[in-house]
């Protein structure tokens, strides 16, 4: 799905983020891996299938959004937190295993 030019630009930012956050501060790490995250859905949408839009949609929406994390950090967590759960809802449906369906 990744062209080997998409993997080789995200495996240089994640080896990049990596050093870069020896020296910055801790809070820094969850957006640049949710930078990473953004960046990932935006290679991966051009092929993705219509369920897996919405999903890609908004990673990369989340991921572009620093004006709460500058301002709140307890609602820049909660927003984490919930983009966690949309994730995993989507991987529920997608796996098939929801509570009422049959593994």
């Amino acid at each position: 799905m990744l062209s080997e030019d998409d993997a080789v630009e995200l495996l240089a930012y994640l080896v990049a983020a990596a050093r870069i956050q020896m020296g910055e501060a801790a809070e820094n790490a969850p957006k640049r891996l949710l930078t990473a995250a953004g960046r990932l859905a935006g290679m991966i949408a051009p092929q993705a299938a219509d369920e897996l839009l919405p999903l890609l949609t908004e990673i990369q929406r989340q991921a572009g959004d620093t004006a709460v994390q500058a301002g709140d950090p307890d609602a820049y967590a909660a927003q984490v937190d919930d983009l966690c759960r949309t994730v995993a809802e989507h991987l529920v449906t997608r796996l098939g295993l929801a509570e009422n369906e049959t593994v």
